[in-house]
C-alpha cells in the first residue's frame, strides 16, 4: 500500500497529458477574458513638456536680521556669504532653490489648473474637468540639478494630453514671470523703505544732538573742565611753593631777630677826652662852636656795628618777603577757591548732560554707520534686482502627440492572464484527478465491505 500511494513525475505528466485539452482551453479562456477586459478599459496617453530656468543666480540681500529676496522667495539654509559694503549677503539662497520653491507650489495651485482648463475648454462636455481632476492628470518632476521641470500629462485623448502639457508649460512660464516681477518690485520697495528709515533715524538723532549742543556743548565743557583741572593742579603746586617759601622766610626772620637782639648798634673805637667827667661839667660854659667841636670829637670815637646793620637789613628784607608771600598766598587761595567753584559747577553740568550726550552720540554713530551700510547695500541690491528681472522659465522640449497609449499595458496583462490561467487550470486538473481517485477508492472500499 505505501508503494501504491507514492506519486512519481510520470504520474504528473500522465495527469497533464490526460487533461491537456482542459488546460489548453482553460488557459485560452483566461487570456481571452483578459483581452476582452483590456479592450474595455479606457486608453491613457502620456506626453511631457520640459521647462528650464534661465538667468543669473542672484543671492538674497540681508539687512540686519531682515532677508530680502531678489526674486521668488527661496528656502533652505545658507551655504556661504559674500560682502556688499559692510553687509553680509548669503549666497546659499540660490536660483535652484527659487525654482524649488516655485515647484513645491505647483501641485496645490488651483489657479494654474483653472487657467489651463479654461484655455482648452476642458470644463465642457465631454471632459468636464475640475482643477482637482486636472491635478490628478498632471504631475511635475524637478530634476536633480533643480533647474528643469518636467510636466507629465496623462489623458484619454492623445491630442488633448499634448495640449494640456504644452498649455500648462505656457501658463507656468507666465505665472513665474509675474511672480518674479512682483516679488522683485516688493523687494525694491522694501530695500528703498529700509534706506529711507535709516536716513530718517539719522536725521532725527542728528537734530536731537544739535538741540542738546545748542543748550550745552559737552565737548567744550569737557575741554574747559580739563583746563580748569590743569589750572587747579598748577595753582596748588604754586601755592605749595609759596607756602614753603613763607615758612622759610619766617624761620629766617626769627633767626635774624634773635641775632639782632644779641648785637649792639654802635661800638667805641677809642677813648675820647670829651667823655671825661671833668670836661662834662664845663659843657654849660662852652660856646656853640666849642660844643660842636666836642660832638665831632665824640663821633670820631664811635662806629656803627656792620653785623647789626646786616642783620637789620636781613630782618627788613625778610619782613618784606613775608608780606609779599602772604599777599601771594591770599591771592592764590582766592584763585584756587574760585577755580574750584567754577570746576564744580562745570562738573555738575557735565554730570547732568553727559549721559544724554553719550546716548545721542552713540546713537548717531550707529545710525550713521547703519545708513552708510544700507546705502552701500542698496546700490548692490539694485544691481541684483536688475539682473533678477531677466530670470525666467524657458521651454526646452514641447510635448508631442503620443503615438500609443501607456495604459492599459496589453502585453503585460495578457502575459499575466496566461500565467495565472495556466496555473489555475493545472491546479484544477490535478484537483479533478484527485477527486476521481478518491471516488474510486471509496467505491472499492464499499465493494470489499459488501
Amino acid at each position: 500500500m505505501p508503494e501504491e500511494n507514492e506519486v512519481s513525475l510520470y504520474d504528473y505528466i500522465k495527469v497533464i497529458s490526460k487533461r491537456k485539452w482542459l488546460i489548453v482551453i482553460g488557459t485560452f479562456v483566461c487570456i481571452l477574458t483578459a483581452a476582452i477586459v483590456t479592450l474595455l478599459l479606457p486608453r491613457v496617453y502620456e506626453t511631457r513638456a520640459t521647462l528650464s530656468m534661465e538667468g543669473p543666480d542672484t543671492p538674497d540681500v540681508k539687512i540686519g536680521v531682515l532677508t530680502i529676496p531678489t526674486g521668488i522667495s527661496m528656502e533652505g539654509p545658507d551655504t556661504s556669504d559674500v560682502k556688499i559694503g559692510v553687509f553680509t549677503i548669503p549666497t546659499g539662497l540660490s536660483l535652484d532653490k527659487s525654482l524649488d520653491k516655485f515647484f513645491n507650489s505647483l501641485p496645490h495651485n488651483k489657479d494654474l489648473n483653472l487657467e489651463v482648463i479654461r484655455k482648452l475648454g476642458l470644463d465642457k462636455s465631454p471632459d468636464e474637468l475640475t482643477p482637482q481632476a486636472l491635478s490628478q492628470i498632471i504631475t511635475f518632476n524637478l530634476a536633480k540639478d533643480s533647474r528643469t521641470i518636467t510636466i507629465n500629462a496623462r489623458y484619454s485623448h492623445p491630442g488633448k494630453a499634448r495640449d494640456i502639457a504644452n498649455t500648462m508649460a505656457g501658463v507656468m512660464k507666465e505665472k513665474y514671470q509675474v511672480l518674479n516681477e512682483t516679488e522683485i518690485a516688493q523687494s525694491q520697495a522694501l530695500i528703498d523703505e529700509q534706506l529711507n528709515l535709516a536716513q530718517t533715524r539719522l536725521l532725527e538723532i542728528e537734530k536731537d544732538l544739535q538741540i542738546l549742543k545748542g543748550t550745552v556743548d559737552v565737548v567744550s565743557l569737557r575741554k574747559e573742565i580739563k583746563t580748569r583741572s590743569s589750572e587747579e593742579t598748577e595753582l596748588g603746586q604754586e601755592y605749595s611753593k609759596v607756602k614753603m617759601s613763607l615758612i622759610e622766610q619766617e624761620a629766617r626772620l626769627t633767626r635774624a631777630e634773635e641775632e639782632l637782639q644779641k648785637q649792639d648798634r654802635f661800638y667805641v673805637l677809642s677813648k675820647s677826652i670829651a667823655e671825661d667827667p671833668i670836661y662834662m661839667r664845663i659843657l654849660a660854659k662852652l660856646s656853640k662852636e666849642d660844643i660842636a667841636a666836642l660832638q665831632a670829637a665824640i663821633a670820631e670815637s664811635q662806629q656803627i656795628n656792620p653785623i647789626y646793620v646786616n642783620l637789620e637789613q636781613t630782618v627788613t628784607n625778610a619782613r618784606i618777603s613775608i608780606a609779599g608771600a602772604k599777599a601771594k598766598e591770599s591771592l592764590l587761595k582766592q584763585k584756587i577757591e574760585e577755580n574750584r567753584l567754577a570746576l564744580g559747577k562745570l562738573q555738575t553740568q557735565l554730570a547732568e548732560k553727559e549721559p544724554e550726550w553719550e546716548t545721542l552720540t552713540e546713537g548717531y554713530s550707529r545710525a550713521k554707520e547703519e545708513f552708510q551700510s544700507i546705502r552701500n547695500t542698496h546700490s548692490g541690491a539694485v544691481k541684483l534686482l536688475a539682473a533678477a528681472k531677466v530670470r525666467q522659465l524657458e521651454t526646452v522640449n514641447t510635448a508631442a502627440t503620443p503615438t500609443g497609449p501607456i495604459e492599459p499595458k496589453t502585453k503585460r496583462i495578457l502575459l499575466i492572464a496566461a500565467v495565472v490561467g495556466l496555473l489555475a487550470v493545472v491546479f484544477l486538473a490535478f484537483f479533478l484527478e484527485y477527486l476521481k481517485k478518491m471516488r474510486k477508492l471509496e467505491a472499492e472500499s464499499k465493494k470489499q465491505d459488501g
